[in-house]
């Protein structure tokens, strides 16, 4: 029985050492075979003169970022809406309701124009907002906003970027259009300011809050 259990014993720890002995092989094996890689790739050599060029860096790109600032140029504004360039037209505003007889009613008052309903109303003695609302199918189509003569060439004329900026409210439908005039803007210099609106909402703008930049170009 000792004769068996001693020759069991020795039988395991030959098999032991053989496992030890073909797992150290193994492992120098694979070491051997990671340093010829690494060699070949760190050593200028016959195959580096056909390995393809690696380009790791792309292009800069640049990327303009509108941000809203502050200037002491007036404002003009329009509405783009079903790609149609609407301007709202302060100035004839301004005239009817210096037309406006004080027992005509009390406020706020509305005014009524072809293209524009526009409705006053003051909030303090120093504050006052106006409210647009732009009838459907007025103002003009990009092509023919083109043209010589038309509203959009008249309105480059009389408000210059030296004394005016322009200030777009757009619809979800025209924000491509926005995007030609806003760089065709840029590119005569002209400051430009813009709000996305829903379709049908009433646009406002208030007069005398200080420190809004809603209605700052960009």
């Amino acid at each position: 029985m000792r004769k068996y259990r001693a020759a069991k014993q020795a039988t395991l720890s030959l098999d032991s050492l053989v496992d030890i002995v073909s797992n150290t092989v193994g492992i120098l094996i694979i070491l051997a075979v990671f340093m010829a890689l690494f060699t070949n790739l760190a050593a200028p050599g016959l195959s580096d003169t056909h390995r393809e060029p690696v380009t790791l860096q792309r292009p800069a790109e640049k990327i303009l970022v509108p941000w809203s600032h502050p200037t002491s140029k007036n404002s003009i504004y329009f509405y783009l809406h079903q790609n149609r360039l609407l301007n709202l037209d302060l100035p004839a505003f301004y005239a009817a309701l210096a037309d406006h007889k004080p027992g005509d009613g009390g406020y706020p008052v509305t005014i009524e124009l072809p293209a524009v309903r526009t409705r006053y109303y003051p909030v303090t003695n120093h504050v006052y907002c106006l409210e647009f609302a732009p009838r459907r199918g007025h103002g003009e189509s990009w092509s023919a906003a083109q043209a010589p003569g038309s509203a959009w060439q008249r309105t480059l004329e009389a408000y210059p970027r030296e004394k005016y900026y322009y200030f777009f409210w757009v619809t979800g439908d025209s924000f491509e259009l926005f995007r030609e005039i806003r760089d065709l803007l840029w590119d005569r210099q002209v400051e430009v300011g813009w709000k996305p609106v829903a379709d049908a909402v009433p646009l406002e703008i208030c007069n005398g809050f200080d420190g809004s930049s809603a209605f700052q170009p960009q």
